[in-house]
């Protein structure tokens, strides 16, 4: 979808890159090869050229966070499909939900597989770091409001700078509801019946029976926790597909 993405140049919007689309210009290529573009001046057009070229050197150098650079924060969700097999997906626990809560878990799902963290246990953010090591993406659910600040807070030295898909926003766009559980089940995704009704509230519980004692809930805390991180791979190739086909016009327009 980033070769198609034409809200890279300057003064294009969503209108005028679907006149763009319409005049059979469909990707970068095809608009640097036509000497003008509808509504484009041909000025404007050779500093477009040159803003496209900047661009492809960076999906050539796997750059993605230049591209996620020149592109509106909301539609990070274009770099997905190229940037996938190198994207971290991330999900953490904490000790409670509201303000000043302590990080107990940490998640990472990536192309290593998946790694769980936890607290006392060699959990810091030289692990968090390594864990995130050659990620050219994040990709959570929530995380933009709780994961990312809540981890930055703890953890100030660690680099969280990547292009950030947060799947909560873009599902909802979609036009997917609901949390991330609810948005598993609309697609047809099942968690194992011993971790199908965790939820945050349930993971903080888990995670104090866990202090007092019981290795059982931490076990279960773990497989929650992974569940979380693994889940959000299918979810985000299927809302990415869903954004594609809407925004292309091959579906109901966003």
């Amino acid at each position: 979808m980033i070769r198609r993405t034409f809200l890279i140049l300057p003064a294009v919007g969503a209108a005028r890159e679907k006149a763009l689309w319409r005049d059979g210009i469909g990707d970068w290529t095809e608009f640097r090869s036509r000497p003008s573009a509808p509504g484009i001046s041909s000025s404007r057009k050779e500093d477009c050229d040159r803003v496209i070229a900047e661009a492809e050197i960076g999906l050539d150098d796997r750059d993605s966070r230049l591209l996620a650079s020149m592109l509106p924060r909301q539609e990070s969700w274009r770099l997905y499909d190229d940037f996938k097999e190198e994207a971290a997906f991330l999900d953490i626990e904490t000790d409670g939900l509201g303000p000043g809560c302590s990080v107990t878990m940490v998640g990472v799902h990536g192309p290593a597989g998946t790694e769980v963290m936890v607290s006392g246990e060699g959990l810091d953010a030289c692990s968090i770091a390594e864990a995130l090591e050659g990620a050219s993406m994040l990709v959570t659910f929530n995380g933009s409001c709780f994961d990312l600040p809540v981890l930055a807070a703890e953890y100030p030295s660690l680099d969280l700078g990547l292009p950030h898909l947060d799947l909560r926003f873009a599902a909802r766009r979609a036009g997917l509801r609901g949390g991330l559980k609810a948005v598993e089940g609309s697609l047809g995704l099942r968690r194992d019946e011993g971790i199908a009704d965790v939820d945050g509230r349930e993971a903080v519980r888990l995670w104090n029976r866990w202090r007092r004692g019981c290795r059982g809930s931490l076990d279960t805390l773990m497989e929650y926790n992974r569940a979380d991180t693994e889940n959000l791979s299918p979810v985000a190739d299927t809302v990415c597909s869903l954004l594609e086909r809407m925004t292309t016009g091959d579906g109901h327009e966003v």
